[in-house]
């Protein structure tokens, strides 16, 4: 092996260690140690490099939204190998059937994965955090994370609110007229 990424780390008769810096996906395949004998003895082993996927961008939201529209998000990493599983979270609930496409990247190694999340939003879901979870067994355990929070626009409900439900004749009465809306 001719690279100078490829270092040896130690050679005696018992036994010849090297290591790989800055592993790259072209380093996957075989490997064989030759230990010139009579007959010569081999032994071969077979490197896998994971793919760590980029970090997830989620798209479609501009701001802002009008109550009862059909939002549609999409979720997005690449260089992922094996292809990255991505999930949805909505006020840390996680939300199932979501659409899932897989797309193999430009070097005919990696994946570039994307998920999509259709919902109708009402002002209950004004200042909620859209969180994107991308999984994969290069991340430790520790998936990486992209987040959208929503706004929300929607028309004024209002009522009018008595200081007293039940006013007596000669008293003060105070009535506040109180509107939710936004903006």
């Amino acid at each position: 092996l001719r690279d100078n990424r490829i270092e040896l780390v130690r050679a005696s008769w018992h036994e010849l260690s090297i290591s790989v810096s800055d592993v790259s996906l072209s380093d996957e395949g075989q490997y064989t140690c030759s230990l010139f004998t009579m007959p010569v003895k081999t032994s071969k082993a077979y490197l896998t490099v994971l793919g760590v996927p980029e970090k997830p961008q989620i798209s479609g939201f501009s701001s802002p939204v009008m109550e009862g529209d059909l939002m549609q998000l999409t979720c997005k990493t690449s260089g992922s190998k094996p292809a990255a599983d991505i999930r949805w979270f909505k006020n840390d609930k996680e939300i199932k059937d979501v659409k899932y496409l897989k797309e193999e990247d430009a070097n005919r190694k990696t994946f570039t994965v994307s998920s999509t999340l259709d919902f109708r939003v009402d002002r209950s879901d004004d200042g909620v955090a859209v969180i994107c979870k991308v999984d994969h067994e290069s991340l430790n355990a520790t998936p990486q994370v992209a987040m959208q929070v929503l706004e929300i626009h929607y028309t004024p409900s209002v009522k009018i609110i008595p200081s007293t439900p039940f006013p007596q004749e000669g008293q003060p009465l105070i009535l506040t007229c109180e509107s939710k809306g936004k903006p």
